[in-house]
């Protein structure tokens, strides 16, 4: 499996901070030994964090020709302003443990084993320290 993970924000939102915790290349070598079924092959997550005013919509696409999800992971910009470094990692991990799993068994893939993923993503989240 093919994982990515990304952001689209302002930089005084601090997420390019929380952003730098995440070991991206050791999440991408984990995910890419791992079969979890046939139905999906590649996530990718963008954290969105922008000013309210441009009105930004969280975007989930899933390509079935390709059997890749690419989803977004919305923050909120005026509260991440008043909130310490590390209110806003916590807010981040948290929002990424519940709302990955989430957003994939929407899709109800039949070959996909979530109980799998779901234990493995939290315990990579998990092991991040902060």
């Amino acid at each position: 499996m093919d994982f990515g993970l990304t952001a689209d924000i302002n930089w005084e939102s601090g997420v390019r901070e929380v952003l730098n915790l995440i070991p991206n290349r050791e999440f991408s070598d984990f995910f890419y030994s791992k079969n979890y079924g046939i139905d999906l092959n590649d996530i990718f997550i963008v954290l969105m964090c922008r000013n309210s005013e441009y009105n930004f919509k969280q975007r989930i696409r899933f390509i079935k020709k390709e059997k890749a999800l690419y989803m977004d992971i919305m923050l909120d910009f005026d509260l991440f302003l008043k909130i310490t470094q590390e209110e806003r990692n916590r807010i981040v991990f948290e929002k990424l443990i519940k709302e990955v799993p989430e957003i994939i068994a929407k899709y109800k893939f039949k070959n996909f084993d979530l109980d799998t993923f779901k234990q493995d993503w939290t315990g990579l989240i998990n092991s991040i320290e902060y």
